[in-house]
């Protein structure tokens, strides 16, 4: 299952866009998140879960926990 982010520019046309999405047997709509704060934290913790898999992957080296209590 793949996860799929998006930022309308017209909140108008939101419902339209739930109404298409629901048409689509293989689209599930999880949630609608629509308070600012709420959106800047959902960012950050998907960029913060790509940074982790990228890490898994090799791809980049995150500091340790431990490391980040020890020296902040």
């Amino acid at each position: 299952m793949e996860q799929i982010v998006l930022q309308l520019k017209n909140s108008r046309k939101r419902r339209l866009l739930l109404e298409l999405l629901g048409e689509l047997d293989f689209v599930k709509v999880t949630s609608v998140i629509r308070n600012g704060r709420k959106v800047a934290f959902a960012n950050d913790l998907i960029e913060a879960l790509l940074e982790a898999k990228a890490d898994a992957r090799g791809e980049k080296k995150l500091q340790s926990a431990r490391d980040f209590l020890k020296n902040g």
